[in-house]
């Protein structure tokens, strides 16, 4: 499913299945806060592909999710097939991430997916990064998840018994009811009282800027590290800045030790194992580049060629004359915009709907795109860079980032947060390292708990 759309089940002749019929190859994983579940169809479906699953239910007295739903999470007992629940939750959100999500009524029953009066829209994920959409998702799940207890089996069991007296209990259930909701397995909580949209956009700036600056601690450490002689290899001259050897170094660790042979991406599953010692894993990465005689995947280009390029072009007493073409010549240079234009629709993009097309010319397309558009401040792309880069002090850069993202004054469609992170670090490479979604994936590989978008 390329494109956005309502889902009606009959009303319309969509339906969700249809997403999970198409999503297998490129879906990376799968988030899903639905409220009741009593259907295994979306569970079985990533369980059969082998795609990463967090799911969190409805928590009451009237057993939300089947207890047959919660014993296959528990008897499973991978770190990538997750079940949480919580009190309050009435949402229906699954999101595919690289494909989509659907944000409607419709809950995993067999009713709602196939026969229920059901509205939903589905959202391209696209569309989702060029209205902000994904952000919101995320401070969306970060909530349910902040107040969500993890399945146990004394919870199961507790929820077992309880399924176990509705089948026989109709009437006269109300201590039941009080008691069942008091458990000890399930954290109280009052559910969301109301939150002013200037409240809740704060909060999601204050949770920004903390993991902003602890990654890029993170990052200043490993770029120490990696241009020092004890791990840099003889390839790299000394004075190649250190954010930038920082940045080529996990991106050779990530395409060379976590992108699998079937081309998936398997930062997860070594968060997992590395999470307990991340200085042993990113040691024995950084002696594993060191030893390296040669760049293993073109490391070099964007050392020597590429980031000096970058440097030149972002420059302050440069970058507002930039033309079309000098813009493109940018773009085609930073991963995080490659990234993008490659998983935009051609329709989108300006480009005949049915050829498949190079991610440089869809980078190319892209440019074309970013360079007419403009900002609510009425801002072009020039001037959004400009902003970021030179528009305050150092310290308040992540402040102007943020300027840059969901309806801020300064947002650019389509120019999202791992691209500027990126184009700050090739601009400002001693006090900034580059970072994107790639840099946050390489990470978390290595056992940093820092929060890794696909």
């Amino acid at each position: 499913m390329k494109t956005s759309r309502l889902i009606l089940n009959a009303i319309n002749g969509r339906y969700l299945r249809e997403i999970t019929d198409n999503a297998a190859k490129d879906c990376q994983y799968v988030e899903a806060a639905v409220a009741y579940a009593t259907q295994e169809q979306l569970f079985e479906w990533c369980w059969n592909h082998h795609i990463r699953l967090r799911f969190w239910g409805r928590f009451d007295e009237g057993v939300p999710v089947a207890p047959h739903i919660l014993k296959r999470f528990l008897d499973r007992r991978s770190p990538n097939f997750v079940c949480k629940l919580l009190p309050h939750l009435h949402a229906k959100v699954i999101w595919w991430h690289g494909i989509g999500a659907y944000i409607g009524s419709a809950n995993l029953t067999d009713r709602a997916w196939y026969s229920n009066v059901e509205a939903g829209f589905y959202f391209d994920e696209s569309d989702m990064l060029a209205f902000g959409i994904d952000e919101q998702l995320r401070s969306f799940f970060e909530e349910v998840d902040t107040h969500a207890s993890p399945l146990t089996e004394e919870l199961y069991s507790t929820i077992r018994d309880r399924q176990r007296e509705l089948d026989f209990l109709h009437e006269r259930d109300r201590d039941n009811q009080k008691r069942f909701l008091q458990t000890p397995c399930v954290k109280q909580w009052a559910g969301l009282l109301h939150v002013s949209p200037r409240s809740a956009t704060e909060k999601q700036k204050q949770a920004f800027l903390s993991e902003w600056f602890s990654t890029l601690q993170i990052l200043r450490d490993i770029g120490t590290r990696v241009s020092d002689e004890e791990f840099r290899p003889d390839w790299i001259p000394s004075d190649v800045p250190p954010g930038a050897q920082a940045d080529q170094f996990l991106h050779a660790h990530y395409y060379n030790r976590v992108i699998g042979l079937d081309r998936r991406s398997y930062y997860e599953e070594m968060f997992e194992e590395n999470k307990g010692n991340p200085e042993n894993a990113l040691r024995n990465a950084m002696v594993w580049w060191r030893s390296l005689p040669s760049p293993p995947s073109n490391e070099d280009q964007m050392l020597f060629e590429w980031a000096p390029f970058l440097r030149r072009e972002l420059a302050r007493e440069r970058i507002l004359g930039l033309s079309e073409r000098d813009f493109e010549a940018v773009c085609q240079r930073v991963w995080a915009i490659q990234d993008h234009a490659r998983r935009m629709p051609n329709v989108t993009l300006n480009l005949p709907q049915d050829q498949k097309h190079t991610v440089a010319v869809k980078t190319k397309a892209l440019s074309h795109y970013l360079f007419e558009k403009k900002a609510p401040n009425g801002s072009n792309v020039l001037e959004v860079l400009y902003h970021v880069l030179y528009g305050g002090t150092h310290g308040s850069l992540p402040d102007r980032i943020w300027d840059t993202t969901l309806a801020g004054q300064w947002r650019i469609e389509h120019l999202g947060m791992s691209a500027i992170g990126e184009l700050v670090g090739w601009a400002l490479p001693d006090d900034f390292p580059p970072r994107n979604n790639r840099t946050s994936k390489s990470l978390r590989s290595l056992g940093f708990p820092v929060d890794a978008r696909d």
